[in-house]
C-alpha cells in the first residue's frame, strides 16, 4: 500500500500527480544531501528555489499573485510529504514554513500579494511567522514586541523565539503590539526584513532534534519599517483573518503529524517481521500484534476526522475547536505511536542512524509547537 493514498476521498487525480511530484523531490534532491544537511546543522536554504524549479511551492496560491493555481490540498500534501518521509523529520519545519505566505494571502493588501507571493513561488523570499516570545510563548497577550509609528514609518522594539528556519529567512511576518486609531493597542503583523538594521537573528538554538532543521531567536532593537509594511495597510489590518489561517493551519500541520505516525507504523512492520527473539520473529509474538492493532486502528480513525477538517478548512466552515481538536489528537497520537515503535525496535531505535530516532525526536515537539496540548485542551473545554 502506498503510504498517503488508499483509501481517502478528498483527493483528486491532480492531487495524487502533484504528491508524486514532491515524493521525486525529496527523492533527488534532499535524500542524498541529508547526511550533509546534518553535519552543517541546517539544510541549503538553496532548497526553496529548486523547489520552485519543481512548481511544489505555493501551489494552493492562484496563478495571479504567483502561485500554482491548486487548492489548498495541494498545501497540506507538501506538509504531509515532510511526515511521509523520514528526511521531513531531520528538515523540522523544511519547505512547510512556505506556509506563511498564507499570512499574506488572508490579510495583505492587494499591493502585498502582489508583491511577496511570486517571491514566495520563485524561492526567492522564505519566511516564516513570527509569533512566539520568550517570556509568554503563544500567550498573544502577554506580547512585548511593539511597533510605535513615526511618521510614515514604524519602530519596532522586542524579540522572538523558536523561529523556525530562521537563520535562513529573508522576511518576518511578525506579530506584535501597536496603537490603534482610538487609541488603544492592539495586535498588527510588521512584514520585516533580516536584512534591515536593528534586525538581530542568531545561529541557532541547540535543541534535543539532531536533524539539520533551525530554530532562531530575532531581536529587533529600533527598527525602521515603512508603514505600507504593515499587513493590511492599517493597524490590526487583517489580524482577524490570519488568525483565521492558523486555525487552517494546525489541521494542515495534524495531517503531517498522522502522516509521520503511518510512516513509523510501516517501518516498525517491516523491522518487527525481519527481527528475531528467541527463536521467532518480533511480529509473532500477541504483544507486538495487539500494539500494532492499536496503531493501525488510531490511526485510521483519526485520519478520517483530520481529513474532514481538510474539507472544512477549504469550505471555510472550520471552526477553532475543530482545528484545536485535530491538532491536539494528532500530534498526541504521532508520538504516542512512534514511542511505541521505537520500544519495538529495541536497543536499535535508539540509534541516531535508525530514521524512527528521527521521527521520536522531531515528535515530542509537535505537541508543543502550534499551541502545546495542555492549551488545546483549554480551548476545547471552554467551549463545551
Amino acid at each position: 500500500m502506498e503510504l498517503g493514498v488508499e483509501g481517502r476521498a478528498i483527493f483528486r487525480e491532480d492531487h495524487n500527480q502533484f504528491r508524486k511530484t514532491v515524493r521525486i523531490f525529496f527523492r533527488r534532491e534532499i535524500e542524498p544531501n541529508l547526511k550533509e544537511w546534518e553535519k552543517a546543522g541546517m539544510f541549503d536554504p538553496g532548497l526553496f528555489k529548486k523547489a520552485a524549479e519543481y512548481g511544489i511551492l505555493q501551489a494552493g496560491i492562484p496563478v495571479e499573485y504567483g502561485g500554482m493555481g491548486g487548492d489548498f490540498l495541494h498545501h497540506a500534501i507538501l506538509h504531509e510529504e515532510h511526515g511521509y518521509n523520514a528526511a521531513g523529520a531531520s528538515m523540522g519545519g523544511g519547505l512547510g514554513i512556505d506556509g506563511s505566505s498564507y499570512v499574506i494571502w488572508a490579510g495583505g493588501t492587494d499591493e502585498q500579494k502582489r508583491e511577496w507571493l511570486p517571491r514566495y513561488a520563485s524561492g526567492d523570499c522564505i519566511a516564516e511567522a513570527c509569533f512566539t516570545e520568550p517570556q509568554s510563548g503563544s500567550d498573544v497577550a502577554g506580547f512585548r514586541t511593539f511597533a510605535k509609528q513615526d511618521g510614515d514609518d514604524y519602530i519596532v522594539n522586542g524579540s522572538k523565539v523558536w523561529t523556525t528556519n530562521g537563520s535562513m529567512c529573508t522576511m518576518l511576518p511578525t506579530v506584535l503590539k501597536t496603537e490603534m486609531g482610538d487609541g488603544t493597542v492592539g495586535m498588527s503583523i510588521v512584514l520585516i526584513d533580516t536584512d534591515m538594521p536593528g534586525v538581530h537573528v542568531t545561529k541557532g538554538i541547540e535543541t534535543l532534534h539532531r536533524g539539520c532543521a533551525n530554530e532562531a531567536e530575532v531581536f529587533f532593537e529600533d527598527v525602521r519599517v515603512p508603514r505600507e509594511r504593515l499587513l493590511g495597510g492599517r493597524p490590526g489590518g487583517g489580524f482577524k483573518q490570519v488568525m483565521s489561517v492558523l486555525n487552517d493551519m494546525r489541521v494542515v500541520e495534524a495531517s503531517r503529524f498522522l502522516a509521520a505516525a503511518e510512516l513509523a507504523f510501516s517501518l516498525t512492520v517491516a523491522y518487527v517481521k525481519d527481527r528475531k527473539a528467541f527463536g521467532q520473529r518480533i511480529f509473532d509474538f500477541q504483544n507486538t500484534q495487539f500494539r500494532l492493532a492499536d496503531i493501525k486502528t488510531e490511526i485510521a480513525v483519526n485520519r478520517a476526522f483530520v481529513d474532514q477538517c481538510l474539507v472544512k478548512a477549504i469550505e471555510g466552515s472550520l471552526t477553532s475547536v475543530e482545528s484545536s481538536m485535530a491538532k491536539l489528537s494528532a500530534s498526541e497520537l504521532e508520538f504516542r505511536t512512534v514511542d511505541q515503535c521505537l520500544q519495538l525496535h529495541g536497543g536499535m531505535g535508539y540509534a541516531h542512524a535508525m530514521p524512527i530516532s528521527q521521527i521520536w525526536t522531531q515528535a515530542r515537539v509537535h505537541r508543543i509547537l502550534l499551541g502545546t496540548s495542555e492549551i488545546h485542551r483549554l480551548a476545547i473545554g471552554r467551549s463545551i
